[in-house]
């Protein structure tokens, strides 16, 4: 992968890390369980560090860099990255958390580490650089663990009597 195209996902990257964050705040706004508001601000908190992992792989591979521009064979490569990505189309609308409880709300954010989570595994699959593959497979790994945490927090509100895919309580005598 080419210094210019690994530029411009890393790019996409804190693009999306900070978007993740903005919808996480937008979330906890609209919930009204104390519990289900404190995971979605823990999870922005969560997606600021992401993002700051993203800018420090940026500044380090930029370091010792002259200004980077892709030479011109390359500028189709780095705009597929911006240009009709299966990871788009995650707007929230606000007619749809108008009508939205807890749960709804919940798997929203669900949705959005899921792709997040495949975002990143992509992302490793492509790259070249180790330091970036196991920067991205950490990243995944903490989206797949984000996801865990909405839907354990799903349990426990809609009382399944499951918690993080545990059985909490036997139904048999």
């Amino acid at each position: 992968m080419k210094t210019s195209e690994m530029v411009a996902i890393i790019h996409r990257g804190i693009y999306r890390e900070k978007d993740a964050i903005s919808a996480y705040i937008r979330l906890a706004k609209r919930v009204k369980d104390p519990k289900a508001k404190n995971v979605l601000i823990n999870l922005a908190a969560d997606e600021v560090g992401h993002m700051t992992k993203l800018e420090k792989h940026l500044m380090s591979l930029l370091k010792g860099q002259p200004w980077l521009l892709p030479q011109a064979e390359e500028i189709r490569e780095v705009q597929a990255v911006f240009e009709g990505s299966a990871y788009e189309n995650l707007d929230i609308k606000d007619e749809d958390l108008a009508k939205a409880d807890e749960i709804k709300i919940l798997n929203i954010a669900v949705e959005r580490e899921i792709v997040a989570n495949k975002f990143y595994l992509d992302l490793a699959e492509k790259t070249n650089s180790e330091d970036a593959k196991k920067m991205f497979l950490s990243l995944a790994k903490e989206e797949e663990l984000h996801m865990k945490i909405l839907k354990a927090e799903i349990d426990s509100i809609g009382q399944s009597g499951f918690w993080f895919d545990i059985q909490e309580f036997s139904t048999e005598m």
